[in-house]
């Protein structure tokens, strides 16, 4: 089975960034690629389908993102757990009405997320503890097959990490360039708790404004580059709409400095970026 993040490294998980820019991307990475943006367009989540109601469920993935880090999971895992959280909510033929039932919902695409992603994967039980024991193993297993059969077992999907990975290599000047790192992930994140930004942009855009967006707060100059054109696809005039989406999510994000994505964000090892956002946006 073909794994969409395959062999390209991971960034946000310590690995270094190669400096040589002539080895910042394999010879068949073009080609791997374009198969990305190809099936991007045919796996993805639909508003006009979705039973639940947005801020129950921006505070369903807000809650995943902590849960996430605290257990300290690779980042592909989140990615490939929101997006089958979205695709599930856009299949569905029954409204999801409390936050309790998306949460196992939630629980459920994380567990089937890290049996595909992680090396070791996150146990039933584990899960249930994640939980504080609201939920018995036997409702999360019933939950984890009616996803498989609504989504007909298809986990193989390029999320925006797949794309993310590649654009932070050509926006990242240095090894060292940790703030622009993290803020490219900070924006990535927050956009993912908005549902109309997950489900009405392609992931290869989301993760496009997630550096375009950076650049903007870090205030580097030009936001946007020919060789992040070429990189990720999209000009400049492409990126705009979804751009002003992102930021405007960002600006309550900051202003409120409540949700648990700023806050995992705000910690010294994510080089405090937002924070950083909110000064620069003085909210």
């Amino acid at each position: 089975m073909l794994c969409f993040h395959s062999k390209v490294s991971s960034l946000h998980d310590s690995e270094k960034l190669i400096s040589n820019e002539k080895k910042k991307f394999s010879d068949y990475d073009d080609d791997l690629y374009k198969f990305y943006h190809l099936e991007e367009s045919q796996i993805q989540g639909n508003s006009n389908g979705f039973k639940v109601d947005s801020q129950i469920r921006k505070n369903v993935v807000d809650w995943l993102i902590q849960t996430h880090y605290e257990q300290k999971l690779m980042p592909e895992t989140f990615y490939l757990c929101v997006n089958i959280l979205d695709r599930v909510l856009s299949k569905i033929n029954f409204e999801v009405k409390t936050m309790e039932k998306l949460k196992l919902i939630g629980l459920s695409s994380l567990l089937l997320a890290s049996k595909y992603e992680q090396r070791k994967a996150v146990g039933v039980y584990h899960v249930e503890y994640m939980a504080d024991y609201i939920y018995m193993p036997e409702e999360i297993c019933q939950m984890e097959k009616l996803i498989l059969q609504e989504l007909g077992w298809i986990l193989t999907v390029p999320t925006p990490y797949v794309f993310l990975v590649r654009n932070v290599k050509a926006c990242v000047s240095s090894d060292e360039d940790k703030i622009m790192e993290n803020m490219v992930f900070f924006f990535s994140e927050l956009s993912l708790t908005n549902h109309s930004i997950v489900c009405d942009y392609k992931p290869s855009l989301i993760a496009a404004c997630s550096v375009y967006c950076a650049r903007f707060v870090v205030e580097r100059y030009p936001f946007w580059s020919n060789d992040l054109k070429m990189c990720t696809g999209y000009s400049e005039e492409n990126l705009l709409s979804c751009a002003h989406v992102m930021m405007k999510s960002c600006i309550q994000i900051c202003g409120e400095g409540i949700m648990e994505v700023f806050k995992k964000f705000s910690s010294l090892y994510q080089c405090r970026v937002s924070c950083v956002a909110q000064e620069f946006l003085k909210v």
